[in-house]
């Protein structure tokens, strides 16, 4: 088992750093991509962005995107990290690792996560369906991205926060991860249909495994 702790941090004023960088980098893509930005944000309740935005030829590795696959991972690392030190997961142990280095982590782990999934798509040659999942996963990312931010400043910068209150946390940023899966699911349901075999083999490779050896580490 990987043993490490989390410093414990008392003062927030490198958390508030973090947070004024992300809202940062947000209001940079508003300013320069203002249609996708606002298209973004309605996601969860209709499909305009995709409908605008899927038949481009650069449709995932775009400067839009990659700003907000750089805000993703300070989002969701950020808040692992609150959340982990609310539960006192890793105190006294042995090791122990900075918030950069938890970051620094994630990032790994999400590049190894998209290299496979391009080497499954090349091996067994279903590239149009790998395409379009990592075009709908990130597109719905950087929504929840964007969601969990006021989360994690209640977090942070809230009173009286209990343990009852980070599970529900919890609870709610995996509810919005898999209500996005079945977004993904309703959106793609026809051509996942056409590769099931595929769409299984990616679903346990890519998705299950990866979190149940994350969890077997920390846990």
């Amino acid at each position: 088992m990987l043993e490490f702790t989390i410093r414990n941090f008392n003062d927030n004023d490198w958390i508030t750093a973090v947070m004024l960088l992300i809202i940062s980098m947000l209001i940079f893509a508003k300013m320069q991509h203002q249609d996708k930005f606002n298209k973004t944000l309605q996601l969860f309740y209709n499909n305009r962005y995709f409908l605008n935005y899927s038949k481009e030829s650069n449709r995932t590795f775009n400067s839009f995107n990659i700003t907000f696959q750089i805000i993703q991972l300070l989002s969701f690392s950020l808040l692992g990290f609150v959340l982990l030190e609310k539960w006192s997961v890793f105190k006294n142990q042995e090791f122990s690792i900075s918030f950069w280095n938890f970051f620094f982590f994630i990032a790994i782990f999400f590049i190894g996560k998209l290299i496979s999934i391009k080497v499954i798509g090349a091996i067994f040659r279903f590239q149009k369906l790998q395409n379009d999942l990592i075009f709908f996963k990130i597109s719905y990312l950087n929504l929840i991205a964007i969601y969990l931010l006021p989360l994690t400043a209640f977090l942070v910068y809230g009173k009286f926060i209990n343990n009852y209150i980070v599970n529900i946390s919890l609870v709610y940023t995996l509810f919005l991860f898999f209500y996005t899966y079945g977004l993904i699911l309703v959106n793609n349901k026809k051509i996942i249909y056409n590769n099931i075999f595929y769409f299984i083999l990616y679903i346990c490779t890519l998705e299950i495994a990866p979190f149940l050896i994350i969890l077997k580490l920390v846990f």
